[in-house]
C-alpha cells in the first residue's frame, strides 16, 4: 500500500471514530433526557403514595427519638420538658424535614408538567442532534471558549430538556450565523484520545441504562409491573402505620408510670 494509501486509511479510520463518538455523545443526551421525563411519569404515578409512606416514616423517627429523650429523662430521674424536647427533637430531623419538603415539591411539580407530543419530540431530538454534533463541548473545543457559543450551547440544552422546538428551530439559523461570522464552519479535533472518549461515553450509558431514573421506563411500560409497585407502597403504607401505634403505645405507656413528671409550658 501506498503512503498516500495509507493516510487516506487513518483518515477514514479516524472519521469514523469520530462519527462514532459524535453518535455516542447524542444518545447519551438523548437517554438523560428520556430518564427526566421517566422521573416526571414516575412520580405523577406513584408520588402521592411515596410521599404518604415518607410522612409516616418521618413521624416514626420523631416518635422514637420522643421515646428516646423521654427514656433518658426518665433514668436519670429527671422532669420531661416538653418544650426543650421538641426544640431538640425538631433540630435533629431538619434532614428528614428537608426531604419531605423536597418530595411533597417534585410531586407537585410532575403534576403540573406537561406531557410532550411524540411528534415534538422526536423534532427536537433531530435537531439537537445536528446542532450537537457542531456545539457539543466535547466535540468543540471552542464552545465553551467563546461567550456567543457557550450561550448559544446553554439555550439549546435548555430548549432539548422540555422539547421545544420553536426554539430549537430558531436556535438553529442563530448557530449557523454565528459559527459562520466566527469563521467556525470548519474547526479542529484533537483525536489522540479518542478511543478514551469512547469508552468513558459508553461507560456512562451504560450507567445512565442500569440506573434509576432510567429503570423507571421499564416498570411504566407494564401494567403488570405498575399495579405491583403500588401493592407494595400499599402494604409498606400499612406497615407504618402499625409501627406508628406500637411506638405511641410504647410512649404512652412510659407517660403513665407512676412518679414521671412532666413539665408542660403553656403559651
Amino acid at each position: 500500500m501506498s503512503g498516500n494509501k495509507q493516510l487516506e486509511g487513518i483518515a477514514d479510520n479516524g472519521k469514523a471514530m469520530l462519527e462514532e463518538y459524535e453518535d455516542l455523545l447524542v444518545r447519551r443526551d438523548q437517554l438523560y433526557k428520556e430518564a427526566a421525563s421517566y422521573m416526571v411519569t414516575y412520580t405523577k404515578e406513584f408520588g402521592d403514595m411515596i410521599t404518604e409512606n415518607f410522612q409516616l416514616k418521618v413521624e416514626c423517627i420523631k416518635k422514637k427519638k420522643t421515646i428516646s429523650y423521654c427514656r433518658r429523662r426518665m433514668n436519670r430521674g429527671l422532669p420531661i420538658d416538653t418544650e426543650r424536647m421538641e426544640i431538640e427533637i425538631d433540630e435533629e430531623m431538619t434532614l428528614y424535614y428537608t426531604q419531605l419538603d423536597d418530595l411533597l415539591r417534585e410531586t407537585e411539580q410532575a403534576k403540573n408538567a406537561e406531557t410532550i407530543g411524540q411528534f415534538r419530540y422526536n423534532r427536537a431530538k433531530k435537531i439537537y442532534r445536528r446542532l450537537a454534533k457542531q456545539l457539543h463541548p466535547d466535540i468543540n473545543g471552542r464552545t465553551m471558549e467563546n461567550e456567543e457559543l457557550k450561550e448559544l450551547w446553554n439555550r439549546i440544552t435548555a430548549a432539548y430538556r422540555i422539547s421545544n422546538v420553536d426554539e430549537l428551530e430558531d436556535l438553529e439559523v442563530l448557530v449557523r450565523k454565528t459559527m459562520e461570522e466566527l469563521g467556525e464552519s470548519g474547526f479542529d479535533l484533537d483525536l489522540s484520545n479518542i478511543e478514551e472518549r469512547i469508552e468513558r461515553v459508553e461507560r456512562q450509558i451504560n450507567d445512565i441504562l442500569l440506573t434509576e431514573p432510567y429503570t423507571y421506563g421499564e416498570i411504566l411500560s407494564d401494567e403488570k409491573k405498575k399495579e405491583s409497585l403500588r401493592e407494595r407502597l400499599r402494604e409498606e403504607h400499612d406497615d407504618f402505620e402499625r409501627y406508628l401505634e406500637s411506638l405511641n403505645s410504647t410512649l404512652n405507656e412510659m407517660l403513665n408510670q407512676e412518679g414521671v413528671k412532666i413539665v408542660w409550658k403553656m403559651n
